[in-house]
């Protein structure tokens, strides 16, 4: 086993009896390591930079669901150990290095060891979510999906800033994604469309639960200095309660549901 009786749980998960029907899932919300694997050889100040997780996520996906009373799934361990936003034959899935920084406990990993992080921290958080997605469709209710992540404010430093303050991540399935691209627009923020990455090339998490369940999904990309504070979350949380609020009352909810 890889987990030990000192380690935390592999998901979090807030409102497990909601009624909700939006999902908030966040793929990269901790950074936390199995004791075993002795913080993958890094210095604790690694595993507090954006390449181990999706710095302010975690809080701003409770409040936010705690502000729709919907239920969120959070992956606890961080990206740099297993990421569950990869596909298991994808080279990403456990890196051996990350923004220039080696990830010692990752290199020559065996396959008893990899089989282990899938099994124990991928596997539960992906079933989770499922679970979730056939409990609101037990109850009569459509899920949507809605994958929290952020972004850096430049892609490296010295490089140019990145201009959006957030941006809508989605594949073929555009129903959800373009009501959100309106409803943020109008909060007059600047909004990207497919950055600062694709859902088409990225988004597994959302071709796992959205695209093969045929349900609403989306990823929203919210920008790290908006969220780094608590401060900043609350005002993020108050901002996409407003949007998902309005894309649940928008008339066109019904064909998002049943396209």
């Amino acid at each position: 086993m890889l987990l030990s009786a000192g380690d935390v749980l592999a998901v979090e998960l807030i409102n497990p009896h909601a009624l909700h029907p939006v999902l908030i899932t966040g793929d990269h919300a901790g950074n936390a390591v199995p004791e075993a694997l002795a913080n993958l050889g890094l210095p604790a100040g690694e595993l507090a930079r954006h390449i181990a997780w999706d710095i302010g996520i975690a809080d701003l996906a409770r409040l936010l669901a705690a502000r729709l009373n919907a239920t969120a799934v959070l992956a606890r361990y961080s990206r740099l150990v297993i990421d569950a936003n990869r596909a298991l034959g994808e080279a990403g899935l456990i890196v051996e290095a990350s923004d220039g920084t080696p990830v010692p406990a990752n290199l020559a990993l065996t396959d008893n060891a990899r089989a282990q992080r899938i099994t124990e921290l991928y596997w539960p958080y992906h079933q989770t979510i499922d679970s979730q997605i056939a409990r609101l469709q037990r109850r009569g209710l459509i899920p949507i999906v809605l994958a929290l992540h952020s972004f850096t404010p430049a892609l490296k430093v010295g490089t140019a800033p990145r201009p959006w303050h957030v941006g809508v991540l989605y594949g073929p399935d555009l129903r959800l994604a373009n009501l959100l691209l309106t409803a943020l627009k109008k909060e007059g923020l600047t909004v990207g469309a497919n950055e600062p990455y694709s859902g088409v090339t990225h988004g597994f998490g959302l071709k796992v639960h959205g695209v093969a369940h045929g349900i609403p999904h989306a990823e929203l990309e919210i920008r790290q200095d908006l969220i780094t504070s608590a401060e900043g979350r609350e005002v993020w949380a108050d901002r996409l309660a407003r949007v998902m609020q309005s894309v649940l009352s928008s008339p066109e909810l019904k064909t998002l549901q049943h396209h």
